[in-house]
């Protein structure tokens, strides 16, 4: 039985991998999703089965924080909560982002793109932009209600991911299983990117920094057409999250 959690009380637990993996596949069959990426398809051109694959990549990563051996540890006892977990996830997203040559996310653009994606009206999407705006900042985002607006997460508190150990293993066998699933190139290079740091060291250093405004919360012109682009994503990853979790809970 597996000891890297996702959730555990008194009464209840739930294996983080089987968490990921099934909200992913939930992702993928839901008809959100399609409609989402087919409307993508048509107003930017942006492949539909591109979108599709990002948006399964989000939900695989969306709680990968929770692997963190500070975290895992306290499961030993109870672990219903895991504060700032989605930090670790959008950090690792950049991360993997940069690995795999998205040159939006690198140290000198990264503000940059913060504010293309959610201060300013996107005429296109490249490869950078659309990751940012299906993965990096849904992840961010999918516990929104926990985020202080008014303290922006721009410190560099979390600059090291050390996936604890009884989640490792499990880890790596899901990402090499997902490679195996993902057709598209830019979501095969992110799981195989993150299949191979993992395979090669339980520590990922230099997480970068995320550079949020207090505007990128209160912004007050015309909501932008990416925004409800991101709203669309960070509903199906919720909603996905949610059945998951009231499902595997139950057990």
């Amino acid at each position: 039985m597996s000891t890297c959690y996702a959730f555990k009380d008194i009464n209840s637990s739930e294996c983080l991998v089987d968490h990921l993996r099934d909200v992913m596949r939930c992702s993928r069959s839901r008809w959100e999703t399609i409609g989402l990426s087919r409307k993508l398809m048509n107003l930017y051109g942006v492949n539909n089965e591109l979108v599709s694959e990002l948006i399964a990549v989000s939900a695989l990563l969306h709680d990968v924080g929770k692997a963190d051996k500070r975290y895992q540890l306290s499961c030993k006892e109870v672990c219903a909560e895991f504060p700032n977990h989605y930090i670790f996830s959008t950090q690792l997203s950049i991360h993997l982002g940069r690995l795999v040559g998205l040159s939006e996310l690198d140290a000198e653009n990264i503000s940059n793109i913060f504010d293309e994606v959610l201060l300013r009206n996107l005429e296109r999407f490249t490869e950078g932009t659309i990751y940012s705006v299906v993965i990096v900042v849904p992840i961010l985002l999918h516990h929104y209600a926990q985020i202080n607006p008014m303290k922006p997460i721009s410190s560099g508190l979390y600059r090291e991911f050390n996936v604890y150990e009884d989640c490792l293993e499990d880890l790596i066998r899901l990402f090499s299983e997902v490679m195996n699933i993902v057709k598209t190139e830019l979501p095969r290079k992110i799981v195989k990117a993150i299949y191979e740091l993992l395979s090669k060291s339980p520590i990922i250093k230099d997480l970068p920094v995320i550079p949020l405004k207090p505007e990128h919360f209160f912004n007050l012109q015309k909501p932008l057409p990416q925004r409800f682009i991101i709203e669309a994503v960070l509903g199906i990853l919720n909603l996905c999250d949610g059945i998951v979790a009231s499902r595997n809970r139950r057990r």
